[in-house]
């Protein structure tokens, strides 16, 4: 049965590519949390355009580098829960899938608190959907967030080009529905050396790369690892320089 499912993620992706998928056994999913639900009353759906391990250069936008990150303030003098997911943007026309639309988790947001979410969190929740986890080149779609009151959200985004300093920023309040509803949330664990599976998205070899190998991304915030047999280095294509206060700053991975 989980066979099974993780066929169906592959299916649901290739459909929304239209192309092969590339599968290189990387990690091994833990097991998922016991559900619980959250109550909620309103919903926001913040736009997301992130360019995480090359520039965008598909045709959905600009080439460049996008990033975007959502804050989320909690105007209450009380402690609340919010439950958030993953609508990706998928060709027009296409079938849905288990892919497409991520499970909700959820955020404790303390009294007059607020929290972040970066393109690396959002990306973040494709791992693990029954047991697989996905690798994105760059995604755009919706962070769907549900909340018990009324919240203060703004996204933040940024962009420049392939190889230069941020030319651009905006920042845009969103706006609620009032959509009272019960949401279950599936949060899984993090991933674990070993066994299980990874893909790309988009595929390797697809147009989507200019005809050029993709760099494979690590480190950051985020600490993301490199496979085995390959080390993490700083990527001298950027201008973000770790030796000179850059914590964020990401690598490549190189042999």
């Amino acid at each position: 049965m989980k066979q099974l499912r993780v066929i169906g993620v592959f299916a649901a992706l290739a459909g929304l590519w239209g192309g092969p998928v590339d599968m290189i056994r990387v990690s091994q999913a833990e097991p998922m949390k016991p559900s619980k639900t959250i109550k909620t009353e309103y919903q926001y759906a913040a736009k997301v355009a992130c360019s995480l391990l090359l520039p965008h250069q598909d045709g959905t936008l600009a080439r460049g580098t996008y990033r975007t990150t959502i804050n989320i303030h909690n105007p209450t003098n009380k402690q609340i829960t919010v439950a958030a997911k993953v609508a990706l943007a998928t060709q027009f026309g296409s079938d849905p899938g288990p892919f497409s639309v991520t499970p909700f988790k959820e955020a404790v947001i303390q009294p007059d608190g607020a929290v972040g979410v970066s393109c690396f969190d959002v990306a973040g929740y494709f791992c693990p959907i029954d047991g697989v986890c996905v690798d994105f080149a760059f995604l755009e779609g919706f962070l769907v967030v549900k909340s018990p009151v009324p919240l203060d959200v703004v996204g933040v985004y940024t962009a420049r080009h392939t190889d230069g300093e941020v030319e651009s920023i905006d920042v845009e309040a969103v706006q609620p529905r009032q959509v009272r509803e019960t949401v279950k949330i599936g949060a899984g664990e993090p991933t674990k050396p070993g066994g299980g599976k990874r893909i790309d998205y988009p595929p390797k070899g697809s147009p989507a790369y200019g005809d050029k190998e993709a760099k494979q991304m690590c480190g950051g915030i985020a600490g993301f690892p490199c496979p085995a047999g390959k080390t993490c280095v700083d990527d001298p294509s950027d201008n973000c320089d770790p030796a000179k206060g850059g914590a964020d700053c990401s690598g490549i991975c190189v042999k």
